[in-house]
């Protein structure tokens, strides 16, 4: 049996459970909004299991930026330009890992190569806005989760989520509605 964790060790595992967090919430955004617009259940991103690690970045990355921000006017702009430089960035790595895309917004306004667009920027800035307000009760409540529990939850998810992604790596998630394949 373990003994009691460490700072650090809390520290860890509140990031890497508000990470997981976050990856399972854009999961299920992302599920859930291709179901509404296109009236069929796609499992969306490159891993097996119900999370988007680009959304677990993501929200971890302005839960942390956030708390500290003192200019509340900002929270949107940094949600914006955090949000889409994430998103252009795990676009193109994911283009050069793979030779596939995962979204693509050619034709949408503001469109940057495919990779970004004015409507994922306003999306970005919205999450900034909504973070503002719940990242310290997120934070808080994962600080004040049981020390054993915090513990297992975080080192089964992480397990199950480094599976996931060990798997995935050979053989990606991908197929009609969820890829489509750069041109030569």
């Amino acid at each position: 049996m373990a003994g009691p964790v460490s700072r650090r060790e809390a520290a860890l595992e509140k990031w890497l459970l508000v990470f997981l967090l976050f990856s399972g919430a854009g999961w299920v955004w992302e599920v859930a909004l291709t179901a509404l617009t296109q009236g069929r259940w796609v499992n969306r991103g490159m891993l097996r299991g119900p999370w988007l690690p680009v959304y677990g970045v993501g929200g971890a990355a302005l839960c942390a930026l956030l708390v500290r921000l003192r200019r509340r006017w900002a929270a949107p702009l940094v949600g914006a330009l955090a949000g889409g430089l994430l998103e252009y960035g795990t676009a193109l790595a994911l283009e050069l890992l793979f030779r596939q895309r995962w979204w693509d917004y050619t034709g949408w306004a503001g469109s940057i190569q495919g990779r970004g667009c004015l409507a994922s920027l306003a999306g970005f800035a919205l999450a900034g806005w909504m973070l503002m307000r719940l990242a310290p009760r997120v934070l808080e409540r994962v600080e004040r989760m049981p020390p054993g529990l915090r513990t297992a939850l975080c080192r089964g998810v992480c397990l199950a989520f480094a599976l996931d992604w060990s798997f995935s790596l050979l053989r990606p998630n991908m197929g009609a509605g969820i890829t489509c394949p750069l041109g030569p």
